[in-house]
């Protein structure tokens, strides 16, 4: 058990979407078939995290009446399971996961400020305002922002503290979806401001390690030019 927790701890290589974009691949067709199975079992797993979150969270705090008097263990038990799993499991759905949210409703926004609004509409974002749709459309650019380097050709590992914001952030989306729309939007906002710590610690860290390596290449430089003759 406690070198599975090491292993928790430690940051885990982030399985990109597609790792042979733009890239020559010479599997078999065996092997593509597999592939594709693989990942088809994958999305069908996650949408059932996602069901099983959404599940629980439109249900607390009270906890849903046909789950009877265990209502809110119920609840609280299917949201801590789904974030659980989804911990786990941060590092295979960092890449794809957070575009889950935040490409459709990119388009949804863009479509609402270039056709106008429609208030009398029975689809939720068509009744958005422009204002509303402004705000979204900010808010999906810095998420994106914040979690590109998970979706590049060489993503970046996903550290312990990645796990925890990506987790935190999914459920506060989760929240915000299933709450009438307000200012200031509390759930997005705190899921926003998780994924800013993880982006300023990776910042942090990915400067450090820019110092260290130019200090070795400094001080190898000097040992090498303390090491040769003097002229005369």
């Amino acid at each position: 058990m406690l070198p599975f927790f090491r292993r928790l701890m430690q940051p885990s290589p982030t399985f990109p979407y597609d790792p042979y974009r733009w890239r020559r691949d010479h599997r078999t067709s065996g092997e593509k078939v597999l592939s594709g199975m693989r990942l088809g079992l994958g999305l069908v797993a996650g949408f059932v995290v996602l069901v099983l979150a959404f599940g629980g969270i439109s249900t607390l705090p009270a906890g849903a009446p046909a789950y009877g008097s265990y209502g809110p263990f119920v609840s609280w038990g299917m949201v801590c399971l789904a974030a659980f799993i989804l911990f786990l499991t941060a590092n295979r759905w960092a890449s794809i996961g957070i575009a889950f949210f935040c490409v459709p409703a990119l388009f949804k926004s863009l479509a609402v400020l270039a056709f106008g609004t429609n208030p009398t509409s029975s689809i939720p974002y068509y009744r958005l305002t422009r204002m509303q749709s402004t705000e979204i459309l900010f808010v999906c650019v810095i998420v994106i922002a914040l979690t590109w380097r998970f979706t590049r050709d060489h993503p970046a590992p996903t550290a312990f503290l990645d796990r925890i914001a990506l987790t935190f952030f999914v459920l506060a989306t989760i929240k915000q979806m299933i709450i009438p729309y307000s200012w200031p939007p509390s759930p997005l906002i705190s899921g926003l401001t998780a994924l800013l710590i993880a982006w300023c610690v990776y910042r942090w860290q990915q400067a450090g390690r820019s110092r260290k390596h130019q200090h070795g290449t400094a001080s190898t430089f000097d040992k090498l030019t303390e090491s040769q003759p003097s002229p005369d």
